[in-house]
């Protein structure tokens, strides 16, 4: 069994799915050499095609010799990472060769294994010639084994999942339009992957490689959605949960979230957000699982990767395509369902767009609110990158371009933030550049004790070149996470 068909036919019937046309046509466009973008909905089980390729790369075919899975969130990337595990031992899955990496975890450094999940971080960092796994020595002109990752990346079937969000206007969206122009340049099989990628993001990425768009029409779940617009989050989800319907309450800010939980604390509901340790995370993610959870109050880290569904959303207005994101959480396996939206509070999106969203719901929270964008390009940064991957240039001219920019991937570094009494990574939580500076700049220490810095331009190159692994931070608690002030 070599062809990646008999593989999808091979995974349908032993575990007794239904046909999903759309993995089978993407899984033989890879077959023809094409590289594919996958719209398929809500509920379609997109990661079944990471599965069913897991199984090829484990037992042979002569499209790829390993899977890398790329997420842009690294809550995501524990999701699919602890499922594929799990199928693993259950046998749906045939290796064990599967690992994930990223600022939480360290099981695939190198993309060694037959199935690495990642970041879109981790993933341009190796493809450029900058592994994080030797950051220290490459900003401190010790070298590395930048050619090892990029072995493993040249050989391998590349998905990017959650693609509206990989493609963030900035540098993320130069990163990712960089990467899939190298990878297409030497045939590394793409798929691109996305329940809600507009016509402009679409049309962008066809203008850097030559891409087949696959429509996943073979699915569908009858939902009945209504969509209504309110004034008061607070009261819309005590009076829902009263009512006995499992609610998901969603807010556009790390900190209207947590004041609403503190406020309906006497309904027992979970709280998730970015910054929560990973143990904390994981723990959480089982909840928000758990059917017998009512009540739910999350930021944007509920939209993408979750697979769990709810009798009602009342959400902060947003941006369009986070919007369905959301609203795909509600009925997802089908039935009747409700959106409740309430007005934006005016931070993280872009007023003008969130607004226009807004006055259109009331047809509903579907793709016919996606609008064409135009996205910006930092061809400047796109052409470096494109010059990096080329044989002649090594890992110096990745880390000048690196140190002149400070972030090839991200327009805002991550900085990791300690709780008191522990140093440990495994306890820390993720924390803007911004965020940090505010800390150090209130004297927290940075950890471990006793070091400093001469300048904070540039924060996190910084912290690599002085071995500094983050900031401390005032506090954590289990119940709210990590405390800023």
């Amino acid at each position: 069994m070599s062809s990646l068909v008999d593989y999808y036919n091979d995974f349908i019937y032993k575990n007794k799915l239904e046909e999903r046309k759309g993995i089978e046509q993407t899984l033989r466009k890879l077959e023809n050499g094409e590289n594919v973008i996958l719209k398929a909905p809500t509920g379609y089980g997109k990661t079944t095609l990471t599965k069913i390729l897991a199984n090829a790369v484990e037992r042979g075919n002569e499209v790829g010799s390993r899977v890398i899975h790329v997420l842009p969130l690294r809550a995501i990337v524990q999701d699919l990472y602890i499922k594929l595990m799990k199928d693993s031992k259950d046998g749906k899955i045939y290796t064990r060769s599967i690992g994930a990496q990223d600022m939480d975890y360290f099981s695939s450094p190198f993309f060694m294994k037959k199935v690495t999940v990642t970041t879109l971080d981790t993933f341009v960092m190796n493809l450029f010639k900058l592994p994080p796994v030797e950051s220290r020595n490459i900003f401190n002109n010790y070298g590395s084994h930048y050619e090892l990752p990029r072995a493993m990346i040249y050989s391998s079937i590349v998905i990017f999942d959650e693609a509206h969000l990989i493609g963030e206007e900035g540098r993320p969206l130069t990163a990712f339009l960089a990467s899939l122009r190298v990878l297409s340049e030497v045939g590394v099989p793409i798929v691109i992957m996305s329940a809600t990628i507009d016509e402009g993001l679409e049309k962008t990425i066809k203008n850097y490689i030559n891409v087949e768009t696959i429509e996943a029409n073979d699915f569908s779940i009858k939902r009945n959605i209504t969509v209504s617009k309110i004034d008061d989050p607070i009261k819309d989800a005590r009076n829902q949960v009263k009512e006995g319907k499992r609610v998901l309450l969603t807010f556009n800010t790390r900190r209207d979230a947590i004041d609403s939980y503190m406020r309906l604390r006497d309904l027992n509901p979970v709280l998730i957000h970015s910054k929560f340790n990973r143990f904390d995370r994981i723990e959480l993610m089982w909840e928000v699982l758990d059917r017998n959870t009512k009540l739910v109050i999350s930021t944007q880290v509920i939209e993408a990767g979750i697979d769990t569904t709810f009798d009602v959303l009342i959400t902060e207005a947003a941006p369009a395509h986070n919007l369905i994101q959301r609203a795909g959480r509600v009925a997802r396996y089908g039935g009747n369902g409700e959106v409740h939206v309430f007005p934006f509070r005016g931070k993280v999106y872009d007023e003008k767009e969130v607004s226009d969203t807004y006055n259109r719901i009331n047809n509903g929270v579907d793709d016919s609110l996606l609008v064409r964008r135009e996205y910006k390009v930092d061809n400047t940064l796109l052409h470096d990158l494109t010059v990096i991957d080329s044989i002649y240039a090594d890992a110096k001219r990745a880390k000048s371009l690196y140190e002149q920019v400070c972030n090839i991937v991200r327009d805002t570094s991550i900085i990791l933030g300690f709780p008191p009494h522990s140093d440990s990574t495994m306890f820390a939580i993720p924390l803007s550049k911004d965020e940090a500076k505010k800390l150090i700049e209130k004297g927290y220490s940075l950890v471990p004790e006793g070091r400093s810095l001469n300048t904070l331009n540039c924060l996190q190159l910084q912290m690599i070149k002085n071995s500094i692994l983050g900031v401390r931070i005032k506090g954590y608690s289990r119940e709210i996470g990590g405390i800023l002030e």
